[in-house]
């Protein structure tokens, strides 16, 4: 059982620090063709060193990028399961940008994900002072459709057919969330 500070705690879930150790993990997740079909930097060749390049360069120096990037573990023994970020952060206007990847797909579509979405954006809201949170999908993620509507993110408008996937082209599709829509997943049902 890891003993990592948490950040924030759910019921299924706790975001933590990113932590160096974890970018073979990272990188296992960003190269499985089911999950990285959704990732918008699809079809990016990463190898090990230059994970660690990326979370040196990136991560570690998170807070003067105007980021936050946290793990995603389970409540009870913090197991590594995925990883959240709030990106592109702009304190004057009080907005922000979303990303969350659950790696370990025995996790998938159980709530998992849509509990962590739901931590984030308390975090940014309660901590960062934010006003508005974005979120970017492809329209072909509907697992992940139906997580960011659960907690409350609104569609905007979309980018029709703007991205490739294996030969076949898909709409991106924006959403944002304002504090006072920002719903509980575990109180949805």
């Amino acid at each position: 059982m890891e003993n990592l500070p948490v950040i924030m705690k759910g019921s299924k879930v706790v975001l933590t620090p990113a932590r160096r150790e974890d970018v073979p993990t990272y990188l296992r997740w960003i190269t499985d063709p089911e999950l990285n079909v959704f990732l918008l930097d699809y079809g990016k060749v990463s190898t090990l060193e230059q994970e660690y390049a990326w979370y040196d360069d990136v991560i570690a120096k998170a807070a003067n990028r105007h980021m936050v990037h946290m793990d995603i573990r389970l409540a009870d023994d913090q197991m590594l399961i995925g990883n959240c970020t709030l990106l592109d952060i702009n304190d004057r206007d009080g907005t922000a940008e979303v990303g969350i990847l659950i790696g370990e797909k025995g996790y998938l579509s159980k709530g998992y994900g849509s509990e962590a979405l739901y931590l984030l954006c308390r975090y940014g809201f309660d901590k960062l002072n934010l006003h508005s949170i974005l979120l970017r999908h492809l329209s072909t993620n509907a697992r992940g459709d139906k997580a960011y509507h659960k907690i409350g993110f609104r569609e905007f408008g979309s980018f029709r057919q703007s991205v490739v996937r294996d030969r076949a082209r898909c709409d991106m599709v924006f959403m944002d969330l304002l504090e006072h829509e920002l719903r509980n997943p575990t109180d949805c049902g």
